[in-house]
């Protein structure tokens, strides 16, 4: 089956790769400025939370255990750490109203409990196809704190260019997958995840980092692209789509409204969802 395929979306949002879809309770407008009394989110209602990041650089930044009586957790200490908000409420604090989350680490369901939301930004990736720009592709790339793994992976390949146009062939379809790739010869798409020897399928990008990097550097060199192989491919271009806890995004309109509010949110004309998970690299060399 090809990667195009793959990747195709429906009209709104399409299952991929084991697509968690997350629905949302309505909550109406909702601003970081203006909270009503009444707002609330239970992903335990729906199918799944929210992945967050942490955005502070405060020492103090903690997490609380449920009855919010004890410091349990450290922010500083989570510095890379997805973490899924399966509920948020609102909270008076010296009389104006502040929202919590209760929230998990993605990669260890252990480290919990209940923290502000001031310490937290969405996890949210912009898709390739959004970009008009190589250089404006890459400035992302170099900047969101969500594509983590895939600067990693990138990496794996230091004498090769990641390149907008590949990284776009991976998620569109035919005639246009056909378009992207025009300028390319010995083009190979690459998918990364695999079965294990238990015969689980593995998604690299729904793991930890730190873990991911070392499995996937092992996958590639099943296939025949050990770290010799890849330091002596300065020819070829990469594209990449690494998708693992996050919102992702292919319509700019919905990208601006994931943007805009900062807690989770169902609207009439958007929700905030964890979208797909992808882990796929696309070789080429330019003509």
């Amino acid at each position: 089956m090809e990667v195009s395929s793959m990747l195709k979306r429906s009209l709104s949002f399409f299952l991929l790769l084991g697509v968690i879809f997350l629905g949302l309770l309505s909550v109406g407008s909702v601003s970081a400025k203006t909270v009503p009394s009444n707002y609330s989110f239970d992903g335990s209602k729906f199918t799944g939370p929210i992945p967050y990041y942490s955005s502070t650089k405060s020492q103090k930044a903690y997490i609380w255990n449920n009855s919010q009586t004890k410091r349990i957790h450290n922010l500083k200490n989570y510095p890379n750490t997805v973490w899924l908000v399966s509920k948020a409420f609102v909270k008076p604090v010296k009389g104006k109203n502040q929202v919590y989350y209760k929230l998990y680490s993605a990669y260890n369901k252990k480290v919990k409990g209940i923290a502000w939301y001031g310490y937290f930004k969405k996890s949210i990736i912009k898709l390739p196809v959004l970009f008009n720009s190589q250089q404006a592709y890459l400035n992302d790339l170099s900047s969101n704190k969500a594509l983590k793994l895939t600067r990693m992976v990138a990496k794996l390949f230091p004498n090769s260019q990641v390149n907008l146009n590949l990284s776009k062939s991976l998620y569109v379809s035919l005639p246009q997958k056909t378009d992207l790739l025009n300028g390319f010869t010995n083009t190979k798409a690459i998918g990364l995840n695999s079965f294990d020897s238990e015969g689980n399928f593995t998604y690299y990008e729904r793991m930890a980092p730190s873990k991911a990097i070392k499995l996937i550097d092992q996958r590639l060199t099943e296939l025949g692209y050990d770290q010799d192989k890849r330091n002596s491919m300065s020819n070829y271009d990469i594209g990449l789509i690494i998708v693992g806890y996050a919102e992702s995004f292919d319509q700019q309109s919905q990208l601006n409204l994931a943007n805009k509010y900062r807690y989770p949110v169902k609207l009439s004309n958007f929700q905030d969802m964890q979208d797909y998970g992808a882990c796929l690299i696309q070789l080429g060399i330019p003509k």
